[in-house]
């Protein structure tokens, strides 16, 4: 275990203030001055930069700081672990709303079935507050389609996942043996929402082929890829999402896949996990099983 000088630069870092970190850990203000003068004297680093009244983490303090964080999130559930060894499992992930649609009830299934946990949590949220779960040690792992800055977490690659243009069969679109992006911009265009995984795949995906989202003569945004998916059903215009997301409406030929040359990719979907973790091996089983399920 750290000691209380590395609890005190990780509460310093969140309240960047002194005073409120002597309040929230009951000791003197400059009790908590000294303690993080002992911790860069020791360390030989500076951690904190003070120029009154602005008070700068510097990056090797909030580098430090966030380890002490992951750190004092998997102590705390392996002495759990070991104080109460009967006690039921629990275990909490979060997922990108996408993955929710069918990554996510994947690995329930997974978990299910190896009958090691009394209580399972699934948290659908975005990739930032996914992450930030991670920091916090409020979820124990994650589910990702966005993009994140893969030197600040471990992670598996769990499947490169199509994602691909869709239209309702009917469609004139979908009759066509090939269509190019101008040909798109005159039909309404479902999005995620802006900060989306998805939304951020499709406006890289256009940009390769010079279009922006402006040109469409409509954008209809719908933060759900389920009403997305009915929106499509019912003819209100193309969208762009992963394919195992409509993977039945186009096995039973209710959806069309769009010819759309180079307007399909891979994107990996990531299980993500804080650097180090104890139970990393734990993670890396259930990434194998999840590519396992894909072959199935």
């Amino acid at each position: 275990m750290l000691d209380n000088r590395y609890q005190t630069l990780l509460v310093l870092t969140q309240t960047k203030s002194y005073t409120q970190t002597a309040r929230q850990l009951f000791i003197t203000q400059p009790a908590v001055t000294q303690q993080i003068k002992s911790l860069e004297a020791d360390l030989q680093i500076e951690l904190v930069h003070y120029q009154r009244p602005h008070l700068t983490i510097t990056p090797a303090g909030q580098e430090l700081a966030a380890f002490v964080q992951r750190v004092q999130v998997q102590a705390n559930r392996v002495v759990m672990g070991l104080q109460h060894p009967q006690a039921q499992r629990q275990l909490t992930f979060s997922t990108t709303l996408s993955l929710s649609e069918f990554l996510a009830p994947q690995l329930i299934r997974t978990l299910q079935t190896q009958g090691d946990y009394r209580t399972l949590t699934c948290q659908v949220t975005n990739t930032q507050a996914a992450l930030a779960a991670i920091d916090e040690g409020t979820s124990d792992f994650a589910l990702i389609e966005g993009n994140f800055d893969k030197t600040q977490y471990d992670y598996q690659i769990v499947r490169e996942e199509p994602f691909v243009g869709v239209v309702a069969a009917d469609n004139p679109l979908a009759q066509k043996a090939q269509v190019s992006w101008a040909d798109l911009t005159d039909t309404p265009l479902l999005v995620r929402e802006a900060g989306s995984g998805s939304r951020e795949i499709l406006v890289s995906l256009a940009q390769a082929a010079n279009v922006t989202l402006r040109e469409f003569r409509q954008i209809v945004t719908v933060n759900n890829p389920a009403a997305i998916r009915q929106l499509l059903l019912q003819g209100a215009g193309i969208s762009f999402l992963y394919r195992s997301v409509v993977a039945t409406e186009l096995a039973n030929g209710q959806l069309k896949v769009l010819p759309l040359p180079a307007g399909h990719l891979h994107h990996d979907l990531d299980l993500v996990y804080a650097h180090d973790s104890f139970f990393a091996a734990d993670y890396q089983r259930w990434a194998r099983e999840l590519q396992a399920n894909e072959t199935v």
